[in-house]
């Protein structure tokens, strides 16, 4: 039997260790898709998941990088690893990349009828994380590097 760091127990467990580049994106979407059918999410719940994972990817591979790789045959940064466990009660994605932090806590809020009314179309990306998740958490240069954990209640 496998615990996390909090003493939950673990069901399941998948690491992905991919390079920061757009076209992998679908590799990460389709494992979280994957996870969330086994542990009987139901498909807005599981659509919620994956597209909170698909931005907070992009937003890595935007944000902490500075954009992706120049040729996947010769990385400029050491990728992002992906974790996706299983709990009792929970699907939790941790984000681990060695990229520029930020202040998760101190970004501003969106009021999204303003957004709509000011025709941006950027800067959505941590409303929809937020949103989409039931929880997430973000530390900054971890030994592990930067880590958001993203987690979504089966029930």
């Amino acid at each position: 039997m496998d615990f996390d760091d909090r003493g939950m127990v673990i069901c399941g467990f998948v690491t992905l260790h991919v390079p920061c580049r757009y076209s992998y994106l679908r590799i990460i979407r389709q494992s979280v898709m994957d996870l969330c059918a086994r542990a009987g999410l139901s498909e807005f719940k599981a659509a919620q998941m994956e597209m909170a994972v698909d931005e907070a990817c992009a937003n890595v591979i935007e944000h902490s990088y500075g954009g992706e790789t120049d040729s996947e045959n010769e990385p400029k940064h050491p990728g992002l690893r992906v974790n996706l466990m299983q709990t009792a009660d929970r699907l939790i994605v941790e984000l681990l990349d060695h990229g520029r932090g930020f202040d998760f806590e101190q970004r501003d809020a969106i009021d999204p009828d303003e957004y709509m009314q000011s025709k941006n179309q950027r800067g959505l990306g941590l409303y929809i994380i937020k949103s989409f998740v039931d929880d997430a958490t973000y530390e900054r240069n971890t030994s592990a590097g930067n880590c958001l954990r993203l987690t979504k209640l089966i029930h």
